[in-house]
């Protein structure tokens, strides 16, 4: 670049005409990196950071910088990390105005780098900006109340105002004019967003050591008060009480749930899990009988446990609900490394995974795994001379295309597969209770095509031009396949690049097509390996994550069951992998229209059992209470079959005694341990009914091979009404859907299923059909889903969910707010809350003799330090004891026999701490006052009994 670009925004006007919030005062809270945060009435409005788009369109945000450090000078210092590995230095300085701020960014490359864009970016949450407009330069725009298109307004610009449709406003005024682009970012996320700052080709470099200056005043008419954001500590006091865990279950307590949900013993009693013709799981010795499965993952040192230790942890898991685990990274303890094979496996640990199983299938508890997840592999074993073990994601490519790793691949499944275990007399391929087998775990191609290097992208390379020299015989044939290519590119010479998988051009949705016929080929190999060689009839399936053109569905056809993961406040490590600092969002998923898990809803294929082995509301996201609850109420919904939460424990360490809150595991967690019982609840035992009816999107899967049409995502943009129904993909020929489903032909039909507007037409033809009732509430404008039988309402305006069962009722509601639900009502006196009661005997609430009670706020470690007051910048953990957060809850529950009622504390383990008092409101009404604060310690759980 020739010329330096400097963006000056001399004025923000914030202004509201709703009433008495038209006095409301505005707050930016400005981050140590100088990133800053708008908020009003409680609610974040918006947030101003700088970002770029690294050519080609590879977005990066400004980080933290040194997290939890204030400003030196009066200047906040951050990073922008580019994708291609170029830092970017941010500076940001703030001037207190009459009425707002004076903002003054630098950002400084170190190194040369090829852009799309630098920027400051005003970020808006679209549940509070959708249905509003905007002005450009006297020219009028919405901000739609439904996703349309994303581009809504680019080009130069010398002023924009900006409304919602509450009457929230902001004006940006530009002293020269510059480039501006709105954008509805919805089909990646909730937000909209207005991008300031230039917009460049991608083919001219911007050299290292040159700075964009950008600047802007921020002010409002009704105030604005500006403060520094700062790093927060939690310890003990008023508002964090201690609490006392024990991890294990008392027998026959009110948390002794192993006879509240459906079990048996032990695992295989009914023989093989099958697979239906209905698309359900079954057992072969009763077929005619849909089975579900809820479960957790062990991973690593938790897998190699004493006899002890493992009859104890196996009763536990037994006691607190789970019928099935997910044994996962679980090669690292079994694997000998000193053949140098990667396939050989150690004996003392092997006997001692053998136990395990044996003692988990004796109380009745399934077991999945994967035939590779991060087993240490010698790279000589697949590339002779080279040093050192290949990595985890690079073998999971490998498999597809070179045969060297796939021979290796096959050893370690025979290894394992062939093995008798001494304590269940059978072959791990012939036992029941092996119930699934995932082939590769997470080994979706397009996670990592990317990022290929060396031996193996010469191998993609490879397998990539041989499929085209096969399938494109003659240059005209190729050119029009792939669009206009270079001359000197041939498959004959085999260089023909790789593609991008989400590009949208021609090339790249061959290569898709190209992606998964390897990914079928691959499937076909190892089950015919896995069927006729080992004589394993394990349910097999693969591509359980992240990258997903809609193409792979095809490939999902040749399964025997559909697998997906999904996280919600997965941590982002800001300076170095697995290491603090880490950052997540940290915001109310209900709030959001609790989207995880939605998109995973369309990675079904009707038919075919449909699994997610792999989700959590992950900690220390102070929300996470609720999280469990959301991804049950969806399976059931959704009438999935099975699903594991990732992770129970990453070590020995953690079950044998209280350890302190990390990312994942329940183990040290008892808020999601406590979240897990609503899941049981309502998935396993079935206390929530799934969607009467469905939406299928249609397709051929020659077609989508044969005459692909596009690189997108198999993922609608209206994922949001897999909370209204089923929703999924039917793979075939058929021309006449079932009578409860609504078919959306990918090709030929009436209208595209992913086309702006879909949602509409969906709501449209449910109310023409009569399949949704009169007093539905979904609003997709609005952010607000019910579920077709009115049991889920998820009221993201309002920040409430509403769980309306016979036997599992309550849900989330800000301080100040109510839940109400035919058994019960209940109000949030203070702190946000998670509440709800569960009927422990099998009856209805209203006839039930015992009930338990669950009142989730937050639960932190004591000392665990954030960089921020919103808390998503994680500094350290703290150690324990579990610090759980004051609040106070008042429920009301509608029962038979009221005036006989007892109402006990429990303890973690289900002891009783002691009676609560509670008020018999006439003969069908009990009130219970819930406390977390229960003589200076934490309580979270009570049980209900009623007398004979």
């Amino acid at each position: 670049m020739n010329r330096l670009f400097i963006l000056v925004i001399c004025g923000i006007a914030l202004v509201t005409v709703d009433g008495a919030e038209t006095t409301s005062p505005w707050t930016t809270v400005i981050a140590p990196a100088g990133g800053a945060r708008l908020e009003r009435g409680g609610k974040e409005f918006g947030t101003l950071v700088a970002g770029l788009f690294e050519a080609p369109w590879r977005s990066a945000s400004m980080s933290a910088g040194k997290a939890g450090e204030a400003p030196q000078g009066g200047v906040h210092r951050g990073q922008i990390l580019a994708p291609g590995g170029a830092v970017v230095d941010v500076e940001m300085r703030v001037t207190a105005l009459a009425n707002g701020a004076q903002f003054d960014y630098r950002l400084t490359p170190r190194q040369t780098l090829k852009l799309n864009s630098l920027h400051i970016s005003l970020t808006l949450p679209s549940p509070l900006w959708a249905g509003g407009s905007f002005v450009a330069d006297g020219q009028t725009g919405t901000l739609p109340a439904q996703y349309k298109n994303a581009g809504l307004r680019s080009g130069p610009t010398k002023s924009l105002a900006l409304t919602s449709a509450a009457g929230a406003a902001l004006r940006l005024d530009f002293a020269q004019t510059t480039t501006v682009l709105v954008q509805d970012d919805r089909q990646w996320g909730e937000t909209f967003s207005v991008r300031m700052g230039p917009q460049f080709s991608g083919t001219e470099a911007w050299p290292a050591g040159k700075t964009l200056t950008l600047g802007f005043t921020l002010s409002s008419d009704t105030g604005l008060k500006l403060e520094e954001d700062g790093p927060v500590t939690i310890r003990a006091g008023a508002d964090w009480l201690p609490l006392d865990v024990d991890l294990d279950i008392e027998p026959g307590s009110a948390l002794d749930f192993s006879t509240v949900v459906p079990h048996h013993s032990p695992a295989g009693k009914f023989g093989r899990v099958l697979a239906s013709p209905q698309g359900k799981f079954t057992f072969e010795k009763r077929p005619q009988t849909p089975e579900r499965f809820y479960g957790i993952n062990l991973c690593f040192s938790a897998l190699s446990l004493s006899h002890a230790e493992s009859d104890r942890l196996a009763e536990r898991l037994a006691r607190l609900g789970y019928n099935s685990l997910r044994v996962h990274h679980y090669e690292g303890e079994l694997v000998d490394r000193s053949p140098g094979t990667g396939v050989q496996l150690k004996a003392d640990k092997l006997e001692l995974f053998d136990y395990l199983f044996a003692a988990l299938k004796q109380r009745g508890i399934y077991i999945t795994t994967d035939l590779f997840v991060s087993r240490p592999v010698p790279a000589a074993a697949i590339y002779e001379g080279e040093p050192g073990n290949i990595g985890m994601d690079e073998f999971k490519m490998a498999v597809h295309v070179n045969e060297r790793a796939f021979a290796n691949y096959q050893a370690f499944a025979r290894t394992l597969l062939d093995h008798q275990n001494p304590y269940t007399k059978l072959r791990y391929a012939d036992d029941p209770a092996l119930a699934w087998l995932s082939l590769v775990n997470e080994d979706c191609p397009g996670n990592f095509i990317g990022g290929l290097k060396g031996k193996l992208r010469d191998d993609w390379q490879r397998a990539w031009n041989r499929w085209l020299a096969a399938r494109y015989p003659n240059r005209p044939a190729l050119v029009q396949a792939l669009g206009k290519l270079p001359d000197d590119q041939d498959p004959a010479k085999g260089n023909v690049p790789l593609q991008n998988v989400y590009a949208g051009s021609a090339a790249a949705t061959q290569f898709n097509v190209f992606l998964t016929e390897t990914e079928r080929d691959f499937v076909a190999r190892t089950r015919k390996f896995l069927r006729e060689e080992l004589r394993c009839h394990a349910l097999l399936t693969d591509l359980n994550a992240w990258t997903n053109p809609l193409q792979m569905q095809a490939a999902r056809g040749d399964f025997d069951y559909v697998d997906d993961h999904f996280y919600v406040d997965h941590p982002h490590f800001m300076e170095r992998p697995w290491s603090l600092p880490s950052r997540c969002a940290n915001t109310s998923p209900i709030a959001g229209g609790a989207s995880g898990g939605r998109g995973c809803a369309f990675t079904r294929v009707y038919g075919k059992p449909f699994t997610i082995t792999e989700f959590n509301y992950a900690a220390p996201g102070r929300f996470r209470g609720v999280g469990g609850i959301l991804t049950g109420a969806l399976g059931a919904v959704q009438d999935w079959d099975g699903i594991w939460r990732f992770a129970y424990s990453h070590s020995r360490d953690s079950l044998s005694r209280p350890g302190a809150l990390n990312y994942f595991d329940v183990a040290t967690d008892p808020l999601n341990q406590a979240a897990e019982r609503a899941s049981l609840c309502l998935f396993l035992r079935g206390d929530l009914a799934p969607a009467k009816h469905a939406i299928a999107i249609t397709a051929d899967p020659r077609a989508l091979l044969d005459s692909p049409k596009s690189s997108r995502d198999k993922t609608p943009s209206w994922h949001a009404l897999a909370w209204l129904t089923r929703v999924g993909w039917t793979l075939g020929t058929e021309t006449k859907p079932a009578p409860d489903v609504l078919a959306l032909a990918l090709t030929g039909g009436e209208s595209d299923p992913f086309a702006n507007g879909t949602d509409k037409k969906i709501l449209d033809q449910f109310r023409t059909r009569g399949w949704l009732p009169a007093g539905n509430r979904t609003d997709v404008a609005k952010n607000l889903f019910q579920s077709e039988n009115g049991e889920v309402t998820i009221d993201a305006p309002e920040n409430i969910l509403t769980l309306d069962t016979p036997q599992t009722a309550g849900g989330f509601a800000p301080a100040g707010r109510k839940i109400m639900t035919r058994a019960a009502t209940i109000e949030i006196t203070e702190t946000d809350a998670t509440v709800w009661v569960s009927s422990l005997d099998g009856n209805p609430i209203a006839t039930s003799k015992r009930l338990l009670i669950t009142h989730l706020t937050d639960l932190q470690n004591t000392d665990i330090r954030y960089g921020d007051r919103a808390r998503q910048v994680l500094l350290a953990w703290g150690k324990l004891p579990h610090l759980v957060r004051a609040g106070r809850a008042t429920i009301n529950l509608h029962l038979k026999d009221a005036s006989r009622a007892k109402v006990y504390g429990l303890t973690t383990s289900g002891k009783r701490l002691g009676e609560i008092p509670a008020n018999a409101q006439g003969a069908e009404g009990l009130s219970i006052p819930l406390s977390v604060t229960a003589n200076d310690k934490a309580r979270m759980l009570y049980e209900v009994e009623i007398g004979r």
